[in-house]
């Protein structure tokens, strides 16, 4: 097993499974370390505690600690969340022979039923004070709200992008960037975000388009921390991300009756039932449920 010193966790007094966790959270992407990274000690705290030896838990070991998870009240995908990443590390030494039985075997995920899910997003009228705050912060908190907020794009993939990756293509300008999964993406900038675009590039040809108040590169923290601060300039007081804004295009442009294939282009998801059920989330669909139309025209009969 290849030895990893650059990602530290903290240390469970059980080195061989320090040095696998260590492994495993080295094959990860950056933006899925940062998540990890918090919730896998959480497992390790728990067997600590209780004279476990990760490396030789059991199937009734990791059962009891999600019941205790579930028991903190945390939200359904927040629990199956602290499943995924255990049952990762843990598949991940079961393949390696490092173990011989992998606990999480038979274990179900917890289930997640997505469309009761609370997901921030933001109304139009929200958005319009959000994008009017932007403009009087400044050109990069400007342009964070048409990148996310216009166009969809995620926290990491704004922090990644180059002076360079503003061109003319047939016309149109674009942004070019290597987006989630590793896949490259080329996207128009509309004209209503172009402006707040250009004004970060500064008459520079090269280097980071978004720089933070130091001088220095944008990283997804600095993206979340700028977008944080505009949603309390725009007096909205309940916590807003990023990923709020990039859930706002989906839900605004299907809303508008943009057709589902296009909103799922947008977006770059590889399939369409995952803009349904995580972006489509304005009123959690009461305002446009069938169930009105329908009703209104049965009860027409009996009036």
């Amino acid at each position: 097993m290849p030895h990893r010193t650059d990602l530290t966790l903290p240390p469970s007094g059980h080195p061989a499974w320090d040095e696998l966790a260590s492994w495993w959270l080295s094959r990860l992407k950056p933006s899925s370390q940062d998540t990890w990274r918090r919730l896998l000690p959480r497992w390790t705290s728990w067997c600590t505690g209780r004279g476990i030896d990760p490396m030789t838990a059991r199937r009734g070991d990791v059962e009891l600690w999600l019941r205790a998870v579930a028991d903190s009240g945390y939200a359904r995908a927040t629990i199956a969340a602290h499943y995924d990443v255990v049952a990762s590390v843990y598949r991940l030494a079961h393949e390696e022979e490092l173990i011989e039985r992998n606990p999480c075997a038979r274990i179900p995920r917890p289930k997640v039923h997505r469309e009761l899910q609370r997901r921030e997003v933001l109304t139009v009228l929200e958005y319009a004070a959000f994008l009017a705050a932007a403009r009087q912060l400044g050109p990069v908190e400007h342009a964070i709200a048409v990148l996310a907020g216009m166009m969809g794009l995620r926290a990491s993939e704004i922090a990644s992008l180059q002076v360079e990756s503003l061109a003319v293509i047939r016309g149109y300008s674009t942004l070019t960037f290597i987006g989630k999964g590793d896949k490259p993406a080329r996207v128009p900038v509309p004209i209503p975000a172009l402006a707040a675009v250009q004004a970060c590039v500064d008459g520079r040809t090269t280097g980071p388009l978004l720089r933070t108040r130091a001088g220095t590169a944008m990283d997804r923290r600095a993206v979340h921390r700028y977008v944080a601060r505009t949603a309390a300039a725009a007096g909205i007081t309940r916590p807003i991300s990023p990923h709020a804004l990039r859930r706002t295009v989906g839900t605004v442009g299907l809303a508008q009756g943009i057709p589902l294939r296009d909103v799922q282009r947008l977006l770059r998801h590889a399939k369409p039932q995952t803009t349904i059920d995580a972006y489509d989330v304005g009123g959690d669909g009461l305002d446009r449920h069938a169930s009105h139309q329908v009703a209104g025209f049965l009860a027409g009969f009996a009036e």
